[in-house]
């Protein structure tokens, strides 16, 4: 199969390839750009990319200097021009982009995601990692995007970029791929309900329990009490919002919790028998869609066959008392080697509004949310409580914001705090 403009992509990356370590000076350039009829929002000129190359590709680059940890090297961003093909013909114009780079070729595919835009495009998302060349190494990420007359393809080649210079550049691509408008009535990426979207309204939870394997080799027991919150308007997150935000918030700054969801079937006398969930399901904004059976239970809803238990808020002000308890621990053996891992923290709340807290290292400051202030607070101070928030604030008034709820109706005897299962310690 021939794909016009791609097979020409081969000469153009190998001349922007041998031109990585030499100096020039490529324009500034400014967003929007228009490419053939194909229009994408381009990172500000203030962000480093410069426009490297004109023709059936549009390109830009991104130099990284040398540092005491990095090496110098490159990041390149490709986009085709539009392309006139059929929309089944997207997996094999994919190949054909990736053997742009013929090494990269022969690699495995280690990340993919594969679905629909917002605009109702087939996307697929390929990444591969690590080619070794001439003391370069090159790392691949390519997307294609097709509708119903014509496609487009767009790749990031990573050279020597790693870390942090290689998230950032990720993050640029990510955006670009997500602005990107295939036709001209196309819309901006944008978690929008339709019409006949939603129909529930409240914070449900599921308990999933297993076991996984762990980096040790061994296999570890996991309880988790899943989230879906659902809008009425048809939005829906597997995240609380975070820092007293609504949904809608939320999701627009968090696409991955996210996506939309219509409920189908039943009549005027029973209630729908599925629904569809078109989750987001990576950066990039592929949506996978998803049909489920469902059905109500009182308050409570069954969605796939698994109980989905209703979960009321924390009134204004709610005061608990106990201790509650979180603890990890991971091990395991293989031939050469054996290792294990473990975790306590204790977290006090008393009915006058106080708190202690022990074992809160540093390292979960990832699980802060929006609200949060400075560094973490103390170890002691005063709570509040309120829908599904909780914030501890020392004696210096420094506050964190953290995501809270009861998963077990007319119970305490286990909280959910940032996701994590804490369990009500009754010998304390």
């Amino acid at each position: 199969m021939h794909i016009d403009g791609i097979g020409r992509a081969k000469s153009s990356l190998a001349f922007v390839l041998g031109l990585l370590f030499l100096l020039f000076c490529p324009q500034a350039f400014a967003a929007p750009a228009d490419i053939g009829g194909l229009t994408v929002s381009l990172p500000d000129a203030a962000a480093g990319w410069k426009k490297a190359a004109k023709g059936d590709l549009f390109m830009l680059q991104k130099d990284f200097p040398e540092t005491g940890d990095d090496k110098r090297g490159s990041a390149l961003i490709q986009i085709s021009t539009p392309i006139a093909a059929a929309r089944s013909s997207l997996p094999a114009g994919l190949r054909t982009f990736v053997s742009t780079l013929p090494e990269m070729a022969k690699e495995d595919i280690l990340i993919k995601h594969y679905g629909v835009t917002v605009n109702g495009h087939d996307i697929r998302v390929e990444e591969r990692c690590c080619v070794q060349q001439q003391e370069v190494s090159i790392k691949q990420i390519v997307v294609g995007i097709a509708g119903d007359k014509r496609q487009a393809y767009l790749q990031l080649v990573l050279l020597n970029v790693s870390g942090d210079r290689g998230s950032g550049a990720e993050a640029d691509f990510e955006a670009i791929v997500r602005s990107l408008k295939l036709d001209p009535s196309d819309k901006d990426f944008d978690l929008a309900p339709a019409s006949d979207d939603g129909g529930l309204d409240g914070v449900f939870t599921h308990l999933d329990t297993g076991v996984r394997p762990n980096v040790f080799g061994g296999m570890d027991l996991y309880s988790d009490s899943e989230i879906n919150v659902f809008d009425p308007k048809g939005l829906f997150s597997t995240e609380l919002p975070k820092g007293g935000r609504n949904i809608v918030e939320h999701c627009k700054d968090n696409p991955t919790d996210c996506g939309l969801y219509r409920l189908a079937g039943g009549g005027f006398f029973s209630s729908a028998g599925s629904i569809e969930m078109r989750s987001v399901t990576s950066p990039y904004g592929t949506i996978e869609i998803e049909a489920k059976s469902f059905s109500k239970k009182g308050q409570d809803l069954v969605i796939d066959d698994a109980d989905y238990r209703a979960v009321p808020p924390f009134e204004d002000g709610t005061t608990l008392d106990g201790t509650w308890v979180y603890t990890f621990a991971s091990s395991g053996m293989t031939m050469t080697s054996s290792g294990s891992v473990a975790a306590s923290r204790e977290l006090t709340l008393h009915k006058n509004g106080a708190f202690e807290r022990t074992g809160w290292s540093g390292v979960s400051m990832t699980n802060e949310i929006g609200g949060s202030q400075g560094d973490r607070p103390g170890s002691s101070g005063r709570y509040r409580l309120s829908g599904y928030r909780l914030d501890l604030t020392d004696a210096s008034g420094k506050t964190e914001s953290m995501s809270i709820f009861e998963p077990d109706k007319g119970s305490d005897g286990l909280l959910v705090i940032n996701g994590t299962n804490y369990l009500r310690d009754d010998g304390q």
